[in-house]
């Protein structure tokens, strides 16, 4: 495939109208973790986004599992499990999971199900009549917890405490060993070029601060080995018409990419719109896929969206350390939704991002409690509004003192989905989120300076009533992919369907709810929360 046939592909499918994001799928050696979440909160986050601009499109959103390799099979032995039981038992966590976060996802895909096998065969079927795969000597240093090679480059001796010496890779600080074996080997040199060039010329990695990084670990590759030996590898997918070789892990497992899209039958969609990846499995997913997709005339994605890690206390998370955040535990303190909130705003995607509880309950509380929740709790009391009505507003009984912020607000109303949109369409979502909690601080400042509770006339009250109701509404509809429970409540208690609650009808006056009676939901949907230690 020429290098202007796969920045056609880039261009036609921003044309075509649907979303297709994923996840990467997640590896299932062991329970899922926070980091685990970030991914899956970031997708699920432009997921909603998507649907929100465009309810009536088709949106699909793929998530799951890579259940085969070295790994599963020793972290099975030492739970005394095969491997298929330990892989249900894992599962199980992230479905559990992605079920308590909200994670809307259309499939969800195990490496283990027959339709992923049927896929896996039929690529390397189709690769091999095409000529890119080779058998070969390989030697080199492999890690089995990275599940890779590495280059002498990449790897460094270092000296136990008994003075024993070992190899490990530079990058992850795993253990390697040196490996002689014969393998299938893919030609990737052949598409080396091809795919630098793709990636040097478009934005198909976003943030374009990775791009440098992807483009080092792509001069860096060579030929690729794509199988193991089956008597060190027993669990993964036979290569077809050899039994002594295993297909290798990640080849395997970058092709659910292509199970859920309807490979090897009609697929749905020409190529993921967005896929989500953590900045450690780059390599994977530019000099790896892109070389895979090209070899076969696939499209290539549209975009992909690379974000750091999560750190705790500034240290890097570790099973030996014993720091790795529980997300359902750590839900249990903070909320779910508050969890959610946490990550996409506290996220920032080109850097490692800090974990600190304090911090969470600080930022929590700040926003969604004082700041979005202290609002629709005042302005929806019974004694400012006691015919509990979502009232009209009358820009003439707009009290004098505070005549210019309304107005302010108002204009700023008018323009928020559009600011907002410029930065969720980029993924960035921290930084729309900051728009909106500007503009409901605004509103508080506003809703202060009237204190309608003082006013005696009821038209002036309700006047500022029906601007703060319109700041939480238009607010919750834009915080929706972030927060979606607390977003249902708040649009809830003001009476605002969920057909209502979309992205067309998220500006000033928007809607037909005027005079329309307010939800019976008079609890906070959130309490502030208080440190346990």
């Amino acid at each position: 495939m020429t290098i202007c046939r796969s920045i056609r592909s880039i261009i036609w499918q921003r044309r075509f109208r649907h979303s297709f994001i994923t996840t990467p799928i997640f590896y299932a050696n062991s329970a899922p973790h926070i980091g685990h979440l970030y991914s899956a909160v970031i997708a699920d986050a432009a997921h909603r986004w998507e649907i929100l601009k465009a309810p009536n499109e088709l949106h699909q959103f793929t998530t799951g599992t890579d259940e085969h390799g070295s790994k599963i099979e020793r972290a099975a032995t030492s739970a005394s499990l095969t491997p298929i039981e330990h892989c249900d038992k894992v599962t199980a966590q992230f479905r559990a999971l992605f079920e308590a976060f909200d994670i809307s996802y259309t499939d969800y895909i195990r490496t283990t199900e027959e339709r992923h096998k049927r896929a896996v065969r039929e690529f390397w079927a189709r690769l091999s009549k095409a000529g890119h795969l080779y058998k070969g000597k390989y030697s080199g240093w492999y890690s089995v917890i990275d599940e890779c090679f590495y280059k002498d480059s990449e790897v460094e001796k270092i000296r136990s405490l008994d003075g024993k010496e070992s190899s490990v890779a530079k990058e992850t600080r795993n253990p390697v060993e040196w490996v002689d074996e014969e393998n299938y080997m893919f030609r990737l040199s052949d598409f080396k070029e091809k795919t630098k060039k793709i990636l040097e010329s478009t934005e198909v990695i976003t943030p374009t601060h990775f791009k440098p990084l992807a483009i080092r670990e792509l001069d860096a590759c060579g030929d690729l080995s794509v199988s193991r030996d089956s008597t060190r590898l027993k669990w993964g997918i036979p290569v077809p018409d050899d039994p002594s070789q295993r297909v290798y892990v990640w080849l395997d497992a970058l092709i659910n990419y292509l199970t859920v899209n309807g490979f090897p039958d009609k697929m749905q969609f020409p190529a993921p719109t967005c896929q989500i990846i953590g900045k450690d499995i780059l390599r994977f997913h530019t000099a790896y896929w892109f070389a895979f997709l090209q070899a076969l005339n696939l499209p290539l994605p549209e975009r992909l969206f690379v974000h750091g890690h999560w750190l705790v206390n500034n240290v890097k998370m570790s099973k030996s350390l014993g720091n790795v955040v529980d997300p359902m535990e750590i839900a249990g303190l903070l909320s779910n939704d508050g969890l959610r909130y946490f990550l996409l705003k506290q996220g920032v995607p080109t850097d490692d991002c800090n974990f600190m509880k304090l911090k969470a309950i600080e930022l929590i509380n700040s926003d969604l409690v004082n700041t979005i929740g202290n609002l629709l709790q005042r302005s929806t009391i019974p004694k400012l509004n006691p015919a509990q009505v979502y009232p009209i507003f009358d820009a003439k009984k707009v009290p004098s003192n505070c005549a210019q912020l309304a107005k302010e607000l108002i204009n700023d109303l008018g323009t928020l989905s559009n600011r907002v949109r410029t930065h969720y369409d980029e993924l960035y979502f921290y930084r729309g989120i900051e728009i909106l909690l500007n503009i409901v601080r605004k509103t508080n400042a506003f809703f202060q300076e009237a204190q309608p509770w003082k006013l005696s006339d009821q038209e002036e009250i309700l006047t500022v009533l029906a601007v703060s109701y319109e700041t939480l509404r238009i607010t919750a509809i834009l915080l929706s992919p972030i927060v979606p429970k607390f977003s249902a409540h708040t649009l809830s208690r003001l009476s605002i369907k969920p057909n209502e609650a979309n992205l067309q009808e998220a500006h000033f006056r928007g809607i037909g709810c005027f005079g329309g009676k307010l939800g019976s939901e008079k609890e906070p949907f959130l309490n502030r929360i208080k440190p346990n230690n």
